[in-house]
């Protein structure tokens, strides 16, 4: 579960400084990350001894987690973007799903309320 965690940390700073330099010469494909992300998650779902359970966890802290990250990284690189910072929602994603931060909350709370049945 630390492993997660980690790793959501790491992949938001790492989309949060592409996305930033994107708008520059620098050009990434989002597609690309986020299969390189898919290829990380995997492993560390199928090592977990509660697999239904941690994949659960995983979809449920992944929005909070990930978006919050993101935004505030993305503000500390430039003012103008997510003033809001780990509370604000993009009005310019491309996602098929974007959470408002009331929905990201309950969501997390719900992850997080899954931790006992790993214990």
């Amino acid at each position: 579960m630390i492993y997660w965690i980690i790793f959501v940390l790491i992949s938001s700073i790492i989309e949060a400084v592409l996305f930033h330099f994107n708008r520059f010469k620098f050009k990434y494909n989002h597609f690309v990350l986020t299969l390189i992300r898919g290829c990380v998650c995997v492993p560390l779902a199928l090592f977990s001894e509660y697999l239904e359970i941690f994949i659960l966890f995983c979809l449920f802290t992944f929005p909070f987690l990930h978006d919050g990250i993101y935004y505030t990284f993305r503000n500390l690189m430039n003012k103008d973007v997510y003033p809001k910072r780990w509370i604000d929602k993009s009005k310019t994603t491309t996602a098929i799903i974007s959470l408002s931060f009331f929905w990201r909350l309950i969501l997390f709370i719900f992850g997080i309320g899954l931790i006992p049945l790993f214990l």
